[in-house]
């Protein structure tokens, strides 16, 4: 897709869904060229719209999960869809719609993060609040970008609501989409010092910092990766979970950054993992041998009355409640373990015996890449990282950017 099609992601016209009381604010259900933003109030409701579309099945509600998935050997296709069965069989063909749907509702969320960061510097009032709404607004641009470009290498990268820019937009280079990333998430940083939101949905600081940390290990900027990392779990409010269940109960101390989901507002991943739904995607054999005997971890998946295996993280299909992780802080451990594989072994090897032990394994006594990425697979699980993690550390790579 070297030009974006502006049909594609409906530029025109694009509708928000309902947005729960706990963000205060409604937001606008209707984004088009010429809305006008004139107070901070507005501001405000432009912003919840630019979150509300994380909630899209074609994002967190389903396919930011489980389309990485299928891509590796972190699930199977265990249902009927032709267009998921091409993921899982590594041919996917240009008009795949489950790919384009997704495509398209990334840049629905690209073009309300620019209306915010385009049309909110003008605007009188609190200083405090409007760098906030920057700030956040940032974070979501890098994150929609991050989220792309892993996926697809080079993207046309959208930082307008310019109608003729957008319509012949070029792939940008993977470098220079990571550097835009990185930039807007040392911005996001720096405006939303000190901003808390009582809540882990929604971006601060910490949020900035976390995903920035993915983004250079990534990247194969270790040393970066691993001083955020370290400020994360050092300095921000935050503490792992004794129990590792309790991480998906929703409101976790341990995850920095959630998709809000509600009766209102539901996401479809039970219906997608689960026997009382579709279940399209299934753990895969690898996944399910990767276990060590006693981990808790384990109980993420359970076996189907009707034969095979379902994951268990996301459990509610009636009402589809199950909050969707984007970032934790179990992350951070590991992100700065693989930072000091080499420089600081003995800080390595506790971050990872940290994870584990919480998981009711032992101790390891040395740390490897290998040791890393063994503990994300069955840590992370159903979260959406195995795909890109695999990527990021192919042989001769150490990151998406060569070295």
């Amino acid at each position: 897709m070297k030009r974006l099609n502006i049909f594609l992601i409906s530029i025109f016209l694009i509708t928000f869904l309902g947005c729960e009381d706990f963000l205060d604010k409604s937001p606008f259900d209707i984004i088009t060229d010429d809305i006008v933003i004139t107070n901070l109030d507005d501001a405000e409701a432009a912003l919840l719209g630019a979150y509300d579309a994380l909630q899209s099945g074609d994002m967190y509600g389903n396919q930011a999960i489980g389309t990485p998935g299928v891509l590796s050997d972190e699930l199977i296709h265990s249902g009927s869809f032709p267009t998921v069965a091409e993921f899982d069989n590594n041919f996917v063909l240009p008009n795949n719609v489950t790919l384009q749907n997704l495509w398209a509702a990334y840049y629905r969320g690209l073009y309300r993060a620019n209306v915010i960061l385009e049309r909110v510097p003008p605007i009188s009032g609190n200083e405090t609040l409007k760098n906030q709404i920057l700030g956040e607004a940032l974070f979501l641009r890098a994150l929609f970008h991050f989220d792309l470009v892993k996926l697809f290498g080079g993207i046309p990268y959208a930082n307008t609501t310019d109608l003729s820019v957008l319509r012949t937009l070029d792939r940008t280079p993977v470098e220079d989409v990571y550097t835009n990333v990185i930039a807007d998430l040392n911005e996001a940083i720096t405006l939303l010092a000190g901003v808390s939101h009582g809540n882990n949905n929604r971006a601060n600081e910490w949020v900035a910092k976390a995903l920035l940390a993915r983004v250079h290990l990534y990247v194969g900027n270790l040393s970066q990766a691993g001083t955020l990392a370290n400020d994360v779990i050092e300095n921000g409010p935050y503490s792992l979970e004794a129990n590792y269940i309790d991480v998906f109960q929703g409101g976790s101390d341990e995850v920095l950054f959630e998709v809000f989901f509600s009766v209102q507002d539901q996401n479809g991943l039970a219906f997608w993992f689960r026997e009382d739904g579709r279940w399209e995607y299934a753990p895969s054999p690898e996944l399910i041998a990767a276990f060590e005997p006693g981990d808790v971890r384990a109980g993420m998946i359970q076996p189907r009355t009707g034969g095979g295996f379902q994951a268990a993280k996301y459990t509610d299909r009636a009402t589809g409640t199950d909050q969707t992780p984007i970032l934790r802080l179990a992350e951070m451990y590991l992100i700065r373990a693989e930072a000091n594989i080499a420089s600081n072994p003995t800080q390595a090897i506790d971050d990872v015996n940290v994870i584990r032990n919480r998981a009711g394994l032992g101790d390891v006594t040395s740390v490897d890449i290998n040791t890393i990425l063994q503990e994300r697979f069955v840590e992370f699980c159903f979260e959406g990282h195995r795909w890109y993690d695999l990527n990021t550390h192919w042989p001769g790579r150490c990151g998406y950017v060569s070295c």
